[in-house]
């Protein structure tokens, strides 16, 4: 399997997804790490939680870009 068909395939299982929420998770090992975590409904209603990581071995959090920036209150 090319990698191309592994991502595709992977990030392919949120097609459908409904995200039913959304915290920050302290990480077990490092107190200064909080990891972005959506709860997530796939289409075949299996509920899972994804956290947002920089790379695929966990190395840190992560940002994802082309979200609305929130607005200063």
């Amino acid at each position: 399997m090319s990698s191309n068909d592994f991502y595709n395939e992977y990030y392919g299982s949120l097609i459908g997804a409904t995200i039913l929420d959304f915290k920050m998770v302290q990480d077990e090992d490092d107190s200064y790490i909080q990891w972005p975590t959506f709860t997530v409904k796939l289409a075949d209603n299996t509920v899972i939680d994804i956290e947002v990581s920089q790379d695929t071995e966990g190395n840190g959090s992560g940002f994802l870009f082309g979200l609305p920036m929130p607005v200063s209150a």
